[in-house]
């Protein structure tokens, strides 16, 4: 038989076919191979062993309609039939009285204990209640005498409010001019106010300044601080912030209102009766609710 002589190429080849299997062999890649495969499918039926062997769960059933517990619906204050409080919480969650009477409601009370309202004079330091300027809440003056002669505003409230048209005021009409007015709102007070400068200088000052002076929005600086301190000293505060703006220039009298409340009062500077505090220093106004706007 002829024999086919392999040529050089073949012969290594073989060679590294001999060398690859002793290499195989020796890291026994066989047994490796045939651990992988039967591990996981051991170990599954290990678990599945050991789950059979588990006490199983009862089933719960169902309760039958008697056995069922009444659902308990709480109801709110409007679907109970009451009326719910006047009160309003502003972005700083100060409670603000609507109504007087409101005070004699339970779930006032229950808010006023719950919240542990404290006076002034239980808040503060004994330092602070010597400093502080006090009043009963009320603005005593009148317009500031400098506008007064600047704009020929008569000597009082009743006088300026008889010389230039008189007539029965009320909330529905501001300007007493027998025209109530049919809507709310900010535009139309500004607007009713406008027309009031010398007849109510109080409205019209809460909304207005002085006649072509310019209105400022910024951060009150220490100075107007002194002002407005001066001016509370003098001639007391609380209400009527459209006289008391006019003591104050560049601020409108709702400007004036809200310092108080955020600045003044939370910092000890003027005690009010109508102002308590909540066990964190925030004020909660309790007095009437045309005192607080007007």
């Amino acid at each position: 038989m002829t024999t086919t002589k392999l040529t050089d190429y073949e012969q290594q080849r073989l060679k590294n076919i001999e060398l690859n299997k002793e290499l195989l062999a020796s890291l026994d890649i066989a047994s490796v191979k045939e651990s992988l495969v039967t591990t996981p499918i051991n170990k599954m039926r290990e678990e599945k062993a050991t789950a059979d062997n588990k006490p199983k769960k009862k089933s719960r059933k169902a309760p039958s309609a008697t056995e069922k517990k009444p659902i308990v619906i709480r109801k709110s204050s409007r679907l109970r039939g009451e009326q719910p409080l006047a009160i309003e919480i502003d972005k700083e969650n100060n409670i603000e009285l609507l109504i007087d009477k409101v005070k004699d409601d339970p779930r006032y009370q229950e808010i006023v204990e719950d919240g542990k309202l404290l006076t002034a004079e239980e808040y503060f330091n004994q330092e602070v209640q010597e400093r502080a300027i006090k009043t009963d809440g009320h603005f005593k003056g009148w317009v500031n005498p400098t506008v007064m002669q600047k704009y020929g505003i008569e000597a009082t409230a009743a006088e300026a409010w008889e010389k230039n048209g008189g007539g029965n005021w009320s909330f529905a009409d501001p300007t007493g001019e027998g025209q109530k007015k049919r809507k709310r709102g900010s535009s139309n007070a500004k607007a009713d106010a406008l027309k009031m400068f010398k007849k109510n200088p109080n409205q019209y000052f809460y909304r207005h300044n002085e006649p072509g002076e310019e209105q400022w929005v910024h951060d009150w600086s220490e100075e107007e601080k002194e002002l407005f301190l001066k001016t509370a000293r003098e001639h007391g505060c609380g209400d009527k912030w459209g006289l008391f703006a006019s003591y104050i220039p560049h601020r409108f009298g709702y400007q004036c209102s809200s310092f108080y409340r955020h600045e003044i009062i939370k910092n000890g500077l003027v005690f009010d009766p109508n102002f308590q505090f909540t066990s964190s220093g925030e004020p909660v106004y309790v007095g009437s609710h045309n005192n607080a706007r007007h």
